[in-house]
């Protein structure tokens, strides 16, 4: 009897013991689920979706016959070529040097530095009539450089950058040859004829485009008409040379003229949410042709 009764504390016990063991194991087991959670949270990784530009797709219509020696056109959002032609011949790009003039200004000058006049009024061609001794801020004198053209402007921005004028000229080519135009050399701030001052269609189309993703140039490019105050109280109406500004898809970007240069013109069109640049050099009638151009390209191509 008695060892009956130790055989049954024997199997109480083991069966305890069992029991033990299988509770701490579920308490092992599931131990994460009752701890304190963590401090420290994995990131979310969330999937991305990229929207790659679409492609323009010619419908093989001809294109418009051209006066312009040199063109190229090119999608905004791609880079692909819509038309060229003569686009890596040199040739003179007049006032649409200001652009550069314009990147340049932007580098150094704060919107709100200010700079004096010293000798821009003697500029000849197309001017904002600066008045000798005035002071203006640089935003100001950036829509006089590239809304009416002011070559007044230009010369005022090269006397205040640091070594004077011709210092401002060695930073419109030293910067040419960081952006890879590999055809453009400077030898004004104006577009002042010079047998040293030329540019491509292609290398003017490059620097526009540059330009162009700046907001305070394009936002400049884009003006019709403002009127500017001087730090002393004179006053400048200042008035757009691209004719085509305020027309439905135009905005912008810059004109030129010279006798040997011609007509020449860079123009920032979009039509259905496809941006282009248009650039013209040495054309007998700019605005008309790049009206053409216009029509041919969102004619001929779709964006698929």
């Amino acid at each position: 009897m008695k060892k009956i009764k130790e055989l049954n504390i024997i199997s109480f016990r083991f069966v305890l013991n069992i029991v033990a063991l299988s509770c701490l194991s579920l308490f092992m087991m599931f131990f994460p689920v009752f701890k304190s959670p963590s401090t420290t949270k994995k990131p979310i990784v969330k999937a991305a979706f990229v929207s790659e530009p679409t492609m323009p797709v010619s419908k093989n219509i001809s294109s418009p016959t051209l006066s312009a020696t040199g063109v190229f056109v090119i999608d905004l959002d791609t880079g692909v070529v819509l038309y060229e032609k003569n686009s890596q011949t040199r040739l003179k790009p007049a006032s649409l040097t200001k652009i550069m003039t314009a990147l340049v200004a932007m580098d150094y000058f704060d919107e709100d530095s200010i700079l004096l006049v010293k000798n821009g009024q003697n500029s000849n061609g197309n001017t904002i009539n600066l008045i000798k001794g005035d002071k203006l801020n640089a935003q100001d004198l950036l829509y006089g450089l590239l809304v009416p053209s002011g070559n007044d402007a230009a010369v005022t921005f090269a006397e205040n950058y640091p070594g004077g004028y011709q210092s401002f000229i060695a930073r419109m080519n030293s910067k040419s040859i960081e952006m890879g135009l590999q055809n453009t050399h400077f030898a004004n701030v104006s577009g002042v004829e010079s047998p040293n001052h030329y540019t491509t269609p292609y290398d003017i189309t490059m620097l526009a485009k540059a330009a162009l993703s700046r907001p305070q140039f394009s936002s400049i490019v884009s003006t019709q008409k403002i009127t500017v105050k001087s730090l002393k109280g004179n006053i400048y109406p200042l008035e757009t040379t691209n004719l085509l500004l305020g027309k439905p898809g135009i905005y912008g970007v810059k004109t030129g003229w010279t006798p040997e240069a011609g007509e020449c013109l860079i123009v920032l069109a979009e039509k259905d949410n496809h941006p282009i640049i248009i650039s013209l050099l040495n054309s007998k009638d700019r605005f008309k042709e790049a009206e053409l151009i216009f029509d041919w390209i969102y004619t001929n191509y779709s964006w698929e």
